[in-house]
């Protein structure tokens, strides 16, 4: 969870608590217990969403460090034979093999 958001929900869940604590004196400032309940609501689904985040986070790291191993499995299977074909070839009969690159 984000430490911004984090430290705002506590912050409405502490004014939810003590607004509802007080609840007349609350409303003679016209905070009403429907604006209180919008509150808490606003605090629940952030909390929520944030919980959403922080999953979609952890499987955007584990999507990454797969293809991150996916790419170093094809760079390792290209330079294989990407030298296999430079030990049998001269330079110039390298590009019809698509070795595209020289030493």
């Amino acid at each position: 969870m984000s430490v911004t958001n984090l430290n705002e929900i506590d912050k409405a869940d502490v004014l939810v608590a003590g607004l509802r604590k007080h609840l007349k004196e609350a409303q003679e400032v016209g905070i009403t217990t429907d604006a209180i309940n919008r509150l808490e609501e606003a605090s629940k689904n952030l909390r929520q969403k944030d919980k959403e985040m922080d999953e979609m986070r952890r499987q955007a790291t584990l999507k990454t460090r797969e293809n991150q191993n996916l790419l170093a499995d094809l760079k390792a299977q290209m330079l294989e034979m990407r030298k296999a074909v430079k030990a049998r070839y001269p330079q110039n009969e390298w590009i019809k093999y698509g070795v595209q690159d020289k030493r």
